[in-house]
C-alpha cells in the first residue's frame, strides 16, 4: 500500500492479522449486501411479482430489527471476558450461523399466498439479521482496536477496501450469472446461443445436473431458479469470510486501568455514546451519504433494464456486470491515491472533497444513462463510485478516532456501544431507503407487467433518481464540515491517554 516509516513498531498491525481481518470484510457484503442491494427486487419482484412496497416494507422492518440488535451486541461484547478476547467468539458463532440460514431466503415454501410469503420473508430475514449483527458488531468494533495510530487506521481500511472489492466485482456479475444459470436449469435454447467452445460445453455439461433445480419450475423464471441455485455458493462465502478473522486475528489486550472496570450498563453505554458531539457528526455524514445513495438504488437498477434495455433484464445485467467490473478496477488503482490524500490532509477534508465528486458523477447520469451508448454509464459510475469508495476508506478511521475522544471522556474503551450507536443509525438510514426505494419505484409509475414503460414514467424515474441524491448529499457536507477531530487533535488525545494510562 503505502510506507510506514513513521509508524511506531508497537502500533503496526501485523501482515498475516491485517490480511485475515482485511478479508473479513467480504462478508458484509456478500451476507447482506448483495440482498439488500442487488438481489432482492429482481429476485421477489420480476421473478416472483410481489409488490415494490411490500417489499420495500420488508425490507425496513428488516433494517430496523437490525438497527435495534446493535447496541446490545455492542454492549455485550465491550462487556465480555474470555480467554478468546471480547470480540471474537461472537464473530465464531456469527459466522456459522448466518451462512446456515442465508439460502432460506430463496426457497419460499410452495403454495404460500401473498400474505404467507410476507410472513415467510419476514420470520427468516429476523433471524438472518440478528444472526448477522451478532458477527458484525464484533467485528468493525475490534477494527477500531487493533491500532492506536492516526494514520495506522486509515492504512488498515485501505487494505479491507482493498481486498472488498473482491466481492463487489463478483456481486456487479452475480445476477448475469444466477439467470445465465436459471436459464441453464430450465434448458432454456436461447441460453445456449452465442456460447460456443468450452464455454458451450461447459453449461452443455451441467445442464443435466442443474436441472433438478428447475425440474419442478416449468413456469419459473431464470432468475428465480438460477438463485436457488447460488444461494449455497454464497452460503459458502459468508462461512469462509466470516470465520477468517474470527480464527486468525489476535485482539489487542486492553490496558489495564481499563480492562479491571466494572461492566458498563446497557443504558448508561447508550447515554455516554448520545453525548458524543464527535460521534454525532461522523453519524450524520454516514447517515446521509447511506441515504443518498440507497434509496435509489432500485432506480437506477431498472432505468438500466426498462430505460436503457427496454426491459431485457439479461442485457442490463450484461452490462451491470461491466460497470462493476471496470468500477472495482478504477477503485482498487485509487486506493493508494486516497491513502496519500489522507496522510497530506485532514480526513475530514478528504471526505468533503470526495462528496463534491460524487455529487458531480452522479448528475452525469442525466446525460450518460442513455439507450443509445448504454456504455456511456460508465463514466459517472467511476467518478461517483470512486468519491465514494474514498469516503468509506476514511470514516471508519475517524470512526476510531471517536472513540480516543470517548475514551477521554468516560475512561472505558467502548468501541463495541460506539460502533453499535453509530451503526443503529447507519441502518436506520438503510431502513428508510429501502422503504422510499419501493415507494420511489410506486410513485414513478413503474409496472412490473409492462417490458415498455411508458416514456413519461422512465423520465419521472430519471429525475428521481438524480436529484434525490444530489441533495441529500449536500447536508452530508454540511455535517461534515463541522467534524472536530482532525490530525492535531488526534495526536493530543492520543498523548492524553497515554499518559492518563502510565504509557509512553
Amino acid at each position: 500500500m503505502t510506507t510506514q516509516a513513521h509508524i511506531n513498531e508497537r502500533d503496526r498491525i501485523p501482515f498475516l492479522q491485517k490480511l485475515m481481518f482485511s478479508l473479513g470484510i467480504n462478508m458484509d457484503y456478500v451476507a447482506t449486501g448483495l440482498i439488500t442491494g442487488v438481489l432482492w427486487m429482481p429476485f421477489f419482484n420480476i421473478g416472483l411479482g410481489m409488490s415494490p412496497t411490500v417489499l420495500g416494507i420488508i425490507l425496513m422492518v428488516l433494517r430496523f430489527w437490525d438497527a435495534m440488535t446493535n447496541p446490545v451486541i455492542g454492549n455485550l461484547s465491550d462487556n465480555a471476558r474470555t480467554r478468546w478476547g471480547r470480540r471474537r467468539p461472537f464473530m465464531f458463532v456469527g459466522a456459522i450461523t448466518t451462512a446456515a440460514i442465508y439460502p432460506l431466503f430463496w426457497y419460499i415454501p410452495a403454495g404460500l399466498g401473498d400474505t404467507g410469503r410476507i410472513v415467510y420473508l419476514t420470520v427468516i430475514g429476523l433471524v438472518f439479521f440478528t444472526s448477522f449483527t451478532v458477527w458484525s458488531m464484533p467485528y468493525y468494533s475490534l477494527q477500531m482496536e487493533l491500532t492506536p495510530d492516526y494514520d495506522e487506521r486509515t492504512r488498515l481500511t485501505a487494505w479491507m477496501t482493498f481486498f472488498g472489492k473482491g466481492s463487489f466485482l463478483v456481486g456487479s456479475w452475480i445476477l448475469a450469472f444466477v439467470i445465465l444459470l436459471g436459464g441453464v436449469a430450465l434448458n432454456q435454447p436461447a441460453v445456449f446461443e452465442g456460447h460456443d467452445g468450452f464455454a458451450g460445453s461447459l453449461l452443455r455439461w451441467l445442464q443435466p445436473l442443474l436441472a433438478v433445480f428447475g425440474s419442478n419450475a416449468a413456469d419459473e423464471k431464470p432468475v428465480v431458479v438460477g438463485m436457488r441455485i447460488c444461494s449455497w455458493f454464497i452460503a459458502l462465502g459468508i462461512l469462509v469470510f466470516g470465520l477468517l478473522p474470527a480464527i486468525f486475528v489476535k485482539e489487542r489486550p486492553l490496558p489495564a486501568v481499563i480492562g479491571k472496570k466494572d461492566r458498563e450498563p446497557f443504558w448508561q453505554s447508550v447515554r455516554d455514546s448520545a453525548r458524543s458531539m464527535p460521534l454525532w457528526s461522523l453519524i450524520s455524514i454516514s447517515f446521509f451519504l447511506v441515504l443518498g445513495s440507497t434509496a435509489v438504488g432500485s432506480l437506477g437498477q431498472y432505468l438500466n433494464i426498462y430505460y436503457v434495455f427496454h426491459g431485457d433484464l439479461g442485457a442490463a445485467a450484461y452490462v451491470a456486470g461491466w460497470k462493476g467490473s471496470v468500477l472495482v478496477t478504477a477503485g482498487i488503482i485509487s486506493i493508494p491515491f486516497f491513502t496519500w490524500l489522507g496522510e497530506k490532509w485532514d480526513k475530514r477534508t478528504v471526505v468533503l472533497v470526495m462528496l463534491g465528486v460524487s455529487m458531480a458523477g452522479h448528475f452525469l447520469n442525466l446525460f450518460m444513462m442513455t439507450p443509445e451508448h448504454p456504455y456511456w454509464q460508465l463514466i459517472p459510475g467511476v467518478t461517483e463510485s470512486c468519491g465514494i469508495a474514498a469516503i468509506w476508506l476514511f470514516l471508519p478511521s475517524m470512526k476510531a478516532d471517536v472513540a480516543d475522544a470517548d475514551e477521554l471522556k468516560t475512561g472505558r474503551r467502548r468501541e463495541g456501544s460506539i460502533n453499535s450507536f453509530f451503526s443503529w443509525f447507519l441502518k436506520l438510514a438503510f431502513t428508510a431507503s429501502m422503504g422510499i426505494g419501493g415507494v420511489l419505484l410506486e410513485l414513478s409509475g413503474f409496472d412490473a407487467k409492462i417490458n415498455d414503460q411508458p416514456p413519461e414514467v422512465l423520465h419521472r424515474m430519471m429525475w428521481l433518481y438524480i436529484a434525490l441524491p444530489t441533495v441529500i448529499w449536500g447536508i452530508a457536507m454540511v455535517s461534515c464540515w463541522y467534524f472536530p477531530l482532525g490530525r492535531k487533535k488526534c495526536a493530543e488525545i492520543r498523548a492524553e491517554l497515554e499518559a492518563r494510562r502510565g504509557q509512553r
